[in-house]
Formats: C-alpha cells, structure tokens, sequence
C-alpha cells in the first residue's frame, strides 16, 4: 500500500510530481486521485461542456458540488471522450446525473460511498403503482444504474481499458429491472393523421411546421433532426418518378430513410 510521503524528503518539484501521480491502493483496487485546485477545475468544466446546450446551468452543477467530486466527474467526461465516440447529448445527460448523485449523497467522496449509498439513490425514483401504472419509472432506474456501473468502474479501474474493467463491488449485483408491459404508450398517445393536419393548420411558425411534417415523415428522432444539413438530403430517380434520400446520423449510427411523393 503507498502512503504519503513527507515533504521535508524532497524539494517542491519532486514532491509535486509525486503528489500528482500517487494512487491509493485499497483491497488490490486503484482508484482515481484527482489534484485539488480551483483554476483546474475551471478549465476542466470549461473542456467537458464546449459545445453543449445549457453549458452555463452544467458548470454552475458542477460548481455545487464538493470540487474533488467536480474533479473527479471531469476526468471521467475525459476519459469517455478518448474510449468512445461520445455525443453531446449523453455527455450532457452524463454531467447532470453524476452532479445530482453527489448532491443526494451530500457531496460526500465518490470514493466512500457504499453500496447503500447506490441503491438508496435508484430506490429514490421508483413510483407506486397508482402514480405510475405503466411503470415507466423502471426505464429510468434502468438508465441510471448502467451510468453508475460504467462511472464506477473508472473510478475504480482508471488505467485498465475500458471493456477489461471488472465491476466493483460497489455496484456488483445490482440487477437490472423488468417491466411487464412490452411498451409505456398506448395507442390512444399517438396522434392520428388528423391530429398533424390540425396541427399543421394553427401552427403559428413555418419552422415548426417544417420539423413536425419531418418527424412524421422520417420518424427520426428530435436531435437527429436537428442535425440535419442540406448536404444530408440527395434527390433520386427511380424510372420516371423522384424521390428523397435523407442521411440521418444518430443514437443507432448512420441510416438513409427514402421518401416518395
């Protein structure tokens, strides 16, 4: 097990590189130790919220919390960026999740927190049956307990690439939650055609009207729409008839979806 060294043993150079570099060893697992300065930390929220919507809101959360806990949130964003190709929107989601599990926890070190401390966090979004009769609670407990086991395998393992990483006790036999029913909408949710025809109809901006009649066109989702470019769109004839070919590049990767007149 390493432990600290003094300070009187080396100048303040060897002793910063130290300081940066140690690891504490605890039962065989490594942890991530992040370094605790301020200025850091603003350069590290700075680089995981570029680019992204609600940036301000996402850097005044992580200044909320505990800064070895903002640390230690940064390295990961980091960390996931370099082992996966990772979108804006689950970075943004990743943000706001780990931000809102130190603050039920009280800022207390992600290091310390025990497996109760997980399982009190997911318990706390199950609803009862009268609130919730579709139980779509459970997709989100689901959602948030596959962010906690990835987060905490870092945490745990930060030097082992990720698809080796064990899973820590921490999180170990947490199992994932099943619904009974196969879908949370019911047919009465979605609108018919005449329910877009009337919308269409009071729409107040053409711009609405232009995402809605491509949503229901393309069936993509809001963000893929949103990242469509004219470039995306190419126009094809197939005999004497034309018709669109439209790139769309999201959450299941790249897809063309034809559209005919």
């Amino acid at each position: 097990m390493r432990e600290y060294i003094s300070a009187a043993a080396f100048d303040t150079t060897t002793l910063k590189t130290i300081n940066e570099e140690i690891m504490v060893d605890r039962n065989k697992t490594r942890f991530y130790t992040p370094p605790h300065s301020s200025d850091l930390l603003d350069r590290k929220i700075e680089n995981i919220t570029t680019d992204l919507l609600n940036f301000r809101d996402l850097s005044k959360d992580l200044h909320e919390i505990s800064l070895e806990n903002a640390l230690a949130i940064s390295e990961f964003i980091i960390a996931m960026r370099t082992e996966i190709n990772l979108s804006d929107n689950y970075r943004r989601d990743n943000i706001r999740f780990l931000c809102a599990f130190s603050k039920y926890n009280k800022n207390r070190s992600f290091q310390t927190m025990t497996r109760n401390d997980i399982i009190s966090f997911l318990d706390s979004y199950r609803r009862p049956e009268a609130a919730d009769p579709l139980h779509k609670w459970i997709g989100t407990y689901n959602l948030f307990r596959t962010y906690l086991i990835r987060f905490f395998k870092w945490l745990y393992y930060p030097n082992i690439e990720s698809d080796k990483r064990p899973k820590p006790e921490v999180v170990d036999n947490i199992s994932q939650l099943k619904r009974k029913e196969q879908f949370i909408y019911k047919p009465t949710d979605l609108w018919t055609a005449e329910d877009n025809l009337l919308f269409l109809k009071y729409c107040p901006t053409a711009r609405a009207k232009c995402f809605h009649a491509i949503s229901c066109d393309t069936g993509c989702r809001p963000h893929e729409l949103l990242k469509l470019r004219i470039r995306n769109i190419s126009f094809k004839n197939a005999g004497n008839k034309q018709y669109a070919e439209v790139l769309v590049n999201g959450k299941t990767g790249s897809r063309l979806t034809p559209h005919c007149s």
